[in-house]
């Protein structure tokens, strides 16, 4: 409708969490540069890479007559049990996706294990395959209908012979001497009684992992 268009964008590249996060075997660069040409050639807009918002009262007095914030949710959710923050094999899924995608990560441990089970988690352990996982597993809290992640992600990864574990829930990560090792987990059964999901504690196991790719979510 005839604006003239600034955008400010954090990385040296357009296209955000799919050109950082959704990894190139499910969305060719080729392709989504594509689309991002087609948009900016729809009129006068200027891109500023590199170019971060740290400061909204700033920006705001620079004399634009409209400012439009779509940052998205771009933060991966921590989990905060014993043993976080005591190894640097523990990676938040979408700063690992991101880091793949820009070429600061090119390999991982043969054993990895996923924690979530969204369409994320599906990309760091489909990913986790072409880096060199031998022994990849995702883990749920819940039973396979409770699973966020797209049915055919779930076949694509199964395809490429990821393990979904259900009802094992994240306890502690277990390292040795300062070393990742592995992780234990809650297991559960659990069963529908009168329509919702009731999990009854059995016993806790160890998992053994090289490396653990926490994806549980993401927030503004």
């Amino acid at each position: 409708i005839g604006y003239d268009i600034t955008i400010f964008e954090k990385l040296p590249v357009a296209g955000g969490l799919m050109r950082s996060n959704i990894p190139a075997f499910r969305l060719p660069q080729k392709i989504l540069q594509g689309e991002i040409d087609m948009i900016l050639g729809m009129g006068n807009v200027e891109v500023r890479y590199d170019s971060p918002i740290t400061s909204m009262k700033a920006l705001l007095g620079q004399g634009f007559d409209a400012i439009f914030v779509g940052s998205g949710a771009a933060r991966g959710k921590n989990l905060e049990i014993p043993g976080r923050y005591e190894s640097d094999r523990i990676h938040i899924g979408i700063d690992w996706l991101e880091s793949v995608a820009f070429g600061h990560i090119d390999r991982i441990g043969e054993k990895v294990l996923i924690i979530g089970v969204g369409n994320t988690a599906m990309d760091c352990c489909r990913t986790s395959c072409r880096l060199g996982g031998k022994d990849i597993k995702v883990m749920a809290r819940k039973p396979r209908g409770y699973f966020k992640a797209s049915p055919w992600e779930l076949e694509d990864a199964e395809e490429e012979k990821v393990e979904i574990l259900v009802n094992h829930e994240p306890t502690r990560f277990v390292l040795e001497n300062g070393k990742l090792v592995g992780m234990e987990f809650q297991r559960y059964e659990s069963k529908q009684e009168k329509g919702k999901l009731v999990q009854t504690p059995l016993d806790k196991v160890i998992l053994p992992a090289d490396d653990v790719i926490l994806a549980i979510g993401q927030e503004a």
